[in-house]
């Protein structure tokens, strides 16, 4: 099996003193008042970024034109985040009026109840026809992840573990996977046939999901860890959206390599050497291990899907305290039909 097209991932693992090491460092920035700082530094409505996303499409339906869609992801409840910090995104995310919101993973850092400090917030985030959410690798500590679930569905979010869901009447559905390091109860697979035995019946799985779908429509994917996305790279699935990279975080010489491998921020996957899916890898909103960023903001990233002749895909960078100009600049007001008729230069 190609490792570049392989979806399952062997579970990192540390060494105990790295593990020490590292909960040390994260207990005394906690104790020194992190989460205060993290909040003022790096999640006030003038440091976060607003990442805005055009992708154009050809052969887009009438029906979906300008679809719009909210992606949130690594949030990490716990030593440095709390619901209250994420409190200016729900106006914020109203004025934007997307058509749905996808949230990719890794709600907490370390213990599954710090997803109730977030939940909430997270539920109130409103848009046309609702949220997905898909598990990171962090939700599986003490392999609470059917309770953090419960949480999350409580809260009005439909999680999506290896499954797949149409969007209203639209002929478009929201395919969601389970992390591909974690999914595995985190057991280490010791042999190459082990490895394509799993990975095998992964690919059947998600045969099956896709056999569901409705002949013409279309998917958008959602997977934790980005390395995913060549495997789940095709056509009709016009955008897979991941996170797990926090952009690197400490995107500084001689701290990139800390983290795991950050293949960009947006990727056009090849099928056949021809393109396919677009992956969009977002930065994250919360951090672990300390609560620092560098060059890596945490952000917001609202994808906008249209018609165009060719596959390609633009990006504009604003701050979140801009948002209510770009709101008002001519958007969609919230809870606007679709476009019907509209095309890309039209």
């Amino acid at each position: 099996m190609d490792a570049q097209r392989s979806l399952l991932q062997t579970p990192r693992r540390h060494s105990r003193w790295r593990i020490a090491g590292f909960a040390a460092a994260q207990r005394l920035a906690q104790v020194c008042g992190g989460r205060a700082w993290y909040r003022w530094r790096h999640l006030h409505p003038k440091r976060w970024v607003l990442r805005l996303e055009t992708l154009w499409v050809p052969d887009w339906p009438a029906r979906l034109e300008g679809l719009r869609v909210l992606q949130l992801s690594d949030f990490h409840a716990g030593p440095f985040l709390r619901g209250e910090a994420l409190t200016p995104l729900v106006a914020a995310t109203e004025r934007q009026a997307p058509d749905l919101i996808a949230l990719t993973g890794d709600f907490i850092t370390d213990d599954w109840r710090d997803v109730q400090s977030i939940a909430p917030t997270l539920g109130a985030l409103r848009s046309r026809y609702g949220s997905w959410a898909v598990f990171g690798n962090h939700d599986y500590r003490g392999r609470q992840e059917g309770t953090l679930a419960a949480t999350l569905r409580e809260a009005g979010i439909r999680v999506l573990l290896d499954a797949t869901e149409p969007v209203a009447d639209l002929p478009l559905w929201v395919t969601g996977l389970h992390d591909l390091e974690e999914r595995r109860a985190g057991s280490l697979i010791d042999s190459q046939g082990e490895h394509d035995s799993e990975e095998a019946t992964l690919r059947a799985r998600l045969a099956a999901l896709r056999s569901q779908q409705s002949a013409g429509s279309w998917e958008l994917a959602l997977c934790h860890h980005p390395i995913g996305a060549a495997a789940l790279a095709r056509p009709q699935t016009f955008a897979i959206l991941a996170g797990h990279t926090h952009g690197r975080q400490m995107d500084l010489p001689g701290l990139r390599r800390l983290g795991p491998d950050h293949p960009g921020l947006q990727v056009r996957q090849f099928l056949d050497g021809e393109p396919a899916s677009m992956l969009y890898v977002h930065r994250g909103v919360g951090v672990v291990g300390l609560p620092v960023r560098s060059r890596a903001p945490a952000e917001v990233l609202l994808l906008e899907v249209r018609r165009g002749p060719q596959a390609r895909s633009a990006s504009r960078f604003e701050t979140l305290a801009r948002w209510d100009a770009l709101g008002s600049a001519g958007s969609r007001p919230p809870h606007a039909p679709l476009r019907e008729t509209n095309r890309f230069g039209g």
